[in-house]
């Protein structure tokens, strides 16, 4: 089986932002690195938050706003352990796009639903690739 952590977004490899910083910031950081998510971080390094694309259209031009009067405060999480299907089903339900992913209150990373759409693609090409071609169907002296 899968764990989230096979498939989410590494800390290492996430842009941050921190609640002081403007809806101005956030908006050239996803531009620049298309995305649609960023962790908010405390000074300390802690989760505080959430801010999305959608967040970021909300607020419009309030382009010198903080991100901590748009962001989602204290975010579902899920711990980097927990098994993919888990995960994907608590994102269907609460329809959320995007979930941090922690262990033990650290965050660890991010899992979006492109990380399933990776998932879904590669499932159907294994399935794909292990159908029989028309070809061989013709002569079942082959199989």
């Amino acid at each position: 089986m899968l764990d989230v952590s096979d498939i989410m977004t590494p800390r290492q490899s996430l842009v941050v932002i921190h609640p002081e910083s403007t809806v101005d910031e956030v908006r050239r950081a996803m531009a620049t690195n298309k995305i649609r998510h960023l962790p908010v971080l405390d000074a300390a390094g802690a989760l505080v938050g959430l801010v999305s694309l959608t967040d970021v259209l909300v607020a419009g031009n309030g382009g010198a706003r903080e991100v901590r009067d748009i962001m989602v405060r204290d975010p579902d999480t899920v711990d980097e352990r927990d098994n993919v299907r888990h995960v994907a089903l608590l994102m269907f339900r609460r329809k959320r796009s995007c979930l941090p992913v922690t262990r033990d209150g650290d965050l660890r990373g991010i899992v979006t639903d492109s990380d399933f759409l990776g998932v879904a693609i590669t499932l159907m090409e294994q399935m794909e690739s292990a159908e029989p071609d028309e070809d061989d169907l013709d002569n079942p002296e082959d199989l």
